[in-house]
């Protein structure tokens, strides 16, 4: 396993957290967990694997036509703790991550490029 992902902000309270790449382009993502007891003992600093599952063309398709996506799932995977938490792949339109992470940079709390 590959834990390519480093934990740089973490809210268990709302069930976000901010992963940063730990090479070439440092980009960070946001994800919306949606089960808070897979966050626990999760702290800044951790590094995480994901497993992406199936990535397919059809959620793109889906997204492009304005229908409902699949709840596809990425599994996330800490290395310290040893556990596990899942995501779903539409999250990030329906949970509007996308825009708390705008605004955790926007307040200084994140240093994303």
């Amino acid at each position: 396993m590959n834990y390519e992902w480093e934990i740089v902000y973490i809210d268990p309270d709302a069930d976000q957290l901010v992963l940063k790449l730990m090479h070439g382009t440092r980009r960070c993502i946001a994800m919306h967990v949606f089960d808070r007891a897979y966050l626990h003992d999760w702290k800044k600093g951790d590094l995480i694997a994901i497993d992406h599952g199936d990535l397919s063309m059809d959620r793109e398709i889906q997204k492009t036509m304005g229908m409902p996506m699949s709840e596809d799932d990425y599994t996330m995977y800490n290395q310290r703790t040893g556990g596990k938490a899942v995501s779903r792949k539409n999250d990030w339109e329906v949970e509007k991550t996308s825009v708390w992470l705008k605004e955790l940079v926007a307040k200084g709390l994140v240093d994303c490029p």
